[in-house]
């Protein structure tokens, strides 16, 4: 997978400055995607500010994205995706940040 490059805060009431992180190699079942719009709510503004108590960092806001699929995992592309197919991805929640599968990123 390609080296993401985004916004991030690194701490609470921190100011978002350039990021990026390699999320190595794409899995079976993941997508990756070109992001071309991405909305910015409320609850990223809660999450930025540790409002809740539980933001980890560094926080990259905006959870609601438009973009167009540039790779596909062997799992994923035979459930009827395409490269250059735009997508959205949708507001996930209950990451715990405890479990397995949240330690290792695949929540």
């Amino acid at each position: 997978m390609a080296e993401v490059k985004a916004l991030a805060a690194s701490a609470a009431h921190g100011q978002l400055e350039p990021f990026s992180y390699d999320p190595g190699p794409l899995g079976a079942e993941e997508v990756d995607i070109a992001v071309e719009h991405c909305g910015i709510c409320h609850s990223d503004l809660s999450m930025l500010d540790n409002e809740w108590g539980i933001s980890a960092y560094p926080f990259v806001p905006g959870h609601e994205a438009i973009g167009r699929i540039v790779g596909l995992g062997d799992v994923a592309a035979q459930k009827g995706l395409e490269i250059g197919q735009r997508v959205g991805v949708g507001w996930s929640a209950s990451s715990c940040l405890h479990c397995e599968p949240c330690l290792h990123g695949d929540q």
